[in-house]
């Protein structure tokens, strides 16, 4: 192991929305230190440590002049003490030399640094995250195996690497967003998962499919995951082409029982946006020609990303109805499989904007929910989540507000996406304005500052109609501002806040803020 030496750090403490910085001593090793003796950790281990240099930063800045940089964020400037928690470690103190020589070579400036600033000692914020980013990437790498993370944890991950490659100016709301991201990661380790996954369901049906394609002599092509490859041998025969063959196959199948390659084509799509085995499958659909030719022209549309108007046969619209209609009929039978038969429906009916498809979409909509399509198949509520915002969309678009707000209420409670939340509320706050429905509009402000108190487009809505209604008391507004600066401290350089203080009267004299004078 590697030996422990004091070293000069920095620690932070936070007060009413403050952060004061104190210099310190640690006993510890860098994190380059204990990353080249190869220990392998728990990504939950990760997780903390990326946690843990988000909060230090954030607290940095806001204990700092308005646009002070850390100024070198690398490995060695990153000190792990023996309780395994983590320290900036303090660059301008000459007792940290012997780690300030390593981190000033060009070869690791190179890893670490943007490539315009490899021989530049000028630092900006973004240039922090920026380091923070190639640490990420560096500790993932070095510490971890190389299929720790799930695909979410993978998604989650590399949008915080996006952030900070693509932000600057907004490095405070950038690095509380990545604690809050982490938060999700770790509360989602933690949840258990009594459901089985809607992509299992899907490789037991295809399972099934495959096994009754086996018994007709079809050919089936498998997706790229190793769990059918585990579970499928190679299929066998291919299906015999002619009308004769096509014949005989098509009787085999009426003795068996229903053909396999209706479903399975869905699946391919629903499962992996597999557009050609899905096609391929509903192409050898023998029993049941006339849905199968439907869904190919929906699968076909969503293939291109626009509705196909065919010269010969139907057209995508038409498509949608006949199997709408056709779905109605078999309610009971397809009563477990509602999401793998309708989903490809909802997706085509939302790719083009007009009147007619709006309707249609609020009619597959409101089936879905009415069926609660998702079940079984949907075990963090993310499918849940995009039905009820394509039939919360189709209803605003329609101009039936109220019902939209309905849908908007529930998806609140689902969404993990700050941004997508964000838009939530302030489309929830524009449509209970306009019903004149003001208890809510106050009601929404306040929950969506409190879910989201990094967010400036909510605290200026918040603040805008605290200060624009002549009988709240200008303390109150007073109140409302100094809340709004200590959670977004970088919100009152911003030209929107400077047009409501000038607009409004708002005096800023440090700690003290007044409204109306």
């Amino acid at each position: 192991m590697e030996e422990r030496r004091d070293y000069a750090v920095l620690r932070f403490v936070d007060q009413n929305g403050w952060s004061y910085m104190v210099n310190d001593y640690a006993k510890g090793c860098s994190l380059m230190e204990y990353i080249k003796q190869g220990i392998r950790v728990e990504k939950e281990t990760v997780f903390e440590w990326i946690r843990q240099l988000s909060k230090q930063l954030e607290q940095y800045y806001r204990c700092g002049n308005e646009d002070a940089a850390y100024g070198y964020v690398n490995p060695y400037a990153v000190i792990i003490t023996g309780d395994g928690m983590l320290c900036l470690l303090d660059i301008n103190e000459p007792e940290n030399e012997e780690l300030l020589k390593q981190m000033k070579k060009k070869k690791l400036r190179m890893l670490f640094v943007r490539k315009e600033r490899v021989l530049s000692q000028k630092t900006e914020r973004l240039d922090d995250l920026y380091g923070l980013a190639k640490i990420m990437e560096f500790t993932a790498e070095k510490c971890l195996d190389p299929k720790a993370f799930t695909r979410k944890e993978e998604r989650v991950w590399k949008r915080m690497l996006g952030k900070c490659y693509s932000s600057g100016k907004n490095a405070i709301k950038v690095l509380k967003n990545m604690q809050k991201e982490i938060g999700f990661l770790e509360r989602e380790m933690e949840r258990p998962r009594d459901k089985v996954s809607a992509k299992k369901i899907l490789l037991a049906i295809l399972a099934v499919c495959i096994m009754s394609a086996a018994i007709i002599g079809g050919t089936v092509k498998k997706p790229e995951t190793k769990a059918i490859a585990a579970d499928q041998d190679q299929s066998e025969a291919g299906v015999q082409e002619g009308a004769t063959e096509k014949k005989e196959t098509k009787e085999v199948v009426e003795q068996k029982g229903d053909s396999p390659y209706l479903e399975m084509g869905l699946i391919y799509y629903v499962a992996w946006e597999d557009y050609v085995n899905s096609l391929d499958s509903l192409d050898k659909e023998m029993q049941e020609t006339e849905f199968s030719d439907a869904y190919r022209v929906v699968i076909a549309s969503l293939e291109e990303g626009s509705i196909q108007q065919q010269e010969e046969g139907l057209n995508a619209e038409d498509a949608v109805k006949k199997i709408l209609d056709e779905l109605e009929k078999r309610a009971e039978k397809i009563q477990m499989k509602v999401y793998l038969y309708q989903y490809p429906l909802l997706k085509v009916s939302v790719l083009e904007e007009s009147e007619k498809w709006n309707r249609l979409t609020k009619r597959i909509g409101e089936e879905m929910i009415r069926r609660q399509a998702w079940y079984r198949w949907d075990t963090n509520g993310e499918k849940e989540c995009e039905v009820r915002k394509y039939l919360a969309e189709s209803y605003f678009k329609l101009g039936e507000n109220l019902k939209a707000a309905e849908q908007y209420e529930q998806i609140r409670k689902l969404e993990s996406n700050e941004e997508e939340l964000e838009e939530i509320y302030e489309k929830l706050q524009l449509i209970y304005e306009e019903a004149q429905e003001y208890e809510k509009v106050w009601e929404i402000s306040r929950e969506a500052v409190e879910v989201l108190p990094d967010s400036e487009r909510l605290w200026m809505n918040y603040l805008e109609r605290y200060c624009e209604n002549p009988e709240m008391e200008r303390e109150l507004c007073a109140e409302a501002v100094k809340k709004a600066i200590q959670a977004v401290p970088e919100l009152a350089e911003s030209e929107t806040f400077k047009q409501l203080q000038g607009k409004y009267k708002i005096v800023i004299d440090g700690e003290n803020i007044r409204v109306g004078e």
